[in-house]
């Protein structure tokens, strides 16, 4: 009994590994719940774009390339030549910007549907203070630590290192490059020196 059930469990697994492999079961049960990061809205914005035909077959395409969706970006873009496109779409699909979409769309429904509808005038009103009051206070507490906290806190912690260090010191160049410019037109009367190194027409 058991030299003739060891063949058909074998035939049996590699059935069903062949028939899981052909229609990409575990990329789609991956895809439906969601695991890992999918680039789900860049690609249906680069078949909107390239080929809208393909758009119901986004959820077949994603499934299949499951786990390597970089080599489904350079199929795409070798097949439409449109290189570029899905630079940092990790970013699209991160946990924190999926919630803030999610919140933002959220709130956008919940005030057109609701709010705007059902809510008293006076209440309204109120509501409209409070926002403009934090925001004005938000914008005043950034300015507070931008000028005057920041400068005490910076020799302990450190300056920003990489590129925002190098930001602040091309604008702090740039700054120095414009009043330098300012004051050299200012002192020739206004105008502005013709150039004439590459005129065609000679004097």
């Amino acid at each position: 009994t058991g030299s003739t059930l060891l063949p058909a469990l074998i035939f049996a697994s590699d059935y069903l590994g062949n028939f899981m492999q052909r229609n990409h079961v575990l990329g789609q049960v991956g895809f439906r719940l969601g695991m890992g990061s999918v680039p789900r809205k860049r690609v249906l914005s680069f078949y909107e774009k390239h080929d809208p035909s393909k758009l119901e077959d986004v959820p077949k395409i994603l499934s299949k390339h499951y786990g390597d969706y970089p080599l489904l970006v350079k199929k795409l873009e070798r097949k439409y030549h449109d290189y570029g496109y899905f630079l940092g779409w990790e970013e699209d699909e991160a946990p924190i910007t999926l919630a803030k979409e999610t919140l933002q769309e959220t709130y956008d429904i919940w005030i057109q549907q609701y709010w705007n509808r059902y809510a008293p005038q006076p209440l309204k009103t109120a509501a409209r203070n409070v926002r403009y009051n934090l925001t004005f206070l938000q914008k005043r507490l950034r300015k507070v630590w931008k000028k005057t906290v920041w400068p005490i806190l910076e020799p302990i912690f450190g300056v920003p290192d990489g590129a925002a260090a190098q930001k602040r010191k091309d604008a702090a160049e740039a700054r120095k490059r414009k009043q330098e410019a300012s004051r050299t037109s200012g002192g020739g009367g206004g105008g502005r020196r013709r150039n004439t190194d590459f005129r065609d027409d000679e004097d």
